[in-house]
């Protein structure tokens, strides 16, 4: 790879890292939206990252197609894609069950591969999740004093807020992993979320992740 190649690879989390908000599109997921980049967006800052891309899967069923395995209810299916001559293995995953599963596996896969070169990669806050405090702003459960007092403790059954929820289903996306499944192995609601519950998702998280 030459170091021309290298500077470009270098310039694309600059470029292309925040992605504009007119591309950002909203997914539901329970009671919150998260954002997320089509696959016909993500094509298109590949082509202008370099035009020559390309991608193909780590194995090939009998028919000739790109072979994936279903695993509780999802689907993977891993694959290289390569931007400026370098090579990246990404996993594109999507529900078993799902009406054109094939085209929901490959678009699924160039959002992850294209997160490995740093493209949209604000959108996938794994980390940042991971390692995250409490919530500073958890939603009350009762209205706030109008005389000003100093700021009560965070009770551990108040809600937490959006921004945390998001967090948590983001991770989950840059893991490949189902948020459903992660919260019903560490037996928390994902529709009432509570500060007591967070430990229990990190936990769950963490450990389903270093298998």
């Amino acid at each position: 790879m030459t170091e021309t190649n290298i500077d470009k690879l270098r310039a694309v989390l600059d470029e292309f890292g925040v992605p504009d908000p007119k591309i950002v599109g909203k997914l539901p997921r329970g009671n919150i939206q998260l954002d997320y980049v089509g696959h016909a967006e993500i094509t298109k800052i590949l082509i202008e990252i370099d035009p020559l891309w390309d991608w193909r899967p780590l194995k090939i069923d009998d028919d000739g197609l790109p072979a994936y395995r279903v695993e509780n209810g999802m689907a993977h299916m891993a694959g290289e894609l390569t931007v400026l001559r370098h090579t990246r293995i990404a996993v594109g995953s999507a529900p078993h069950n799902k009406q054109d599963l094939l085209k929901e596996l490959i678009s699924d896969f160039l959002r992850n591969g294209a997160m490995r070169f740093g493209v949209a990669l604000s959108l996938w806050s794994k980390e940042e999740w991971s390692d995250s405090p409490a919530p500073a702003k958890p939603v009350k459960k009762t209205a706030a004093k109008k005389t000003a007092a100093p700021a009560p403790a965070v009770s551990d059954d108040e809600l937490v807020d959006r921004e945390t929820l998001e967090r948590f289903f983001a991770a989950c996306r840059g893991a490949n992993l189902d948020p459903q499944e992660v919260a019903a192995q560490a037996l928390v609601t994902l529709d009432e979320v509570t500060v007591s519950d967070l430990d229990a998702l990190r936990s769950t998280f963490k450990e389903i992740i270093a298998r």
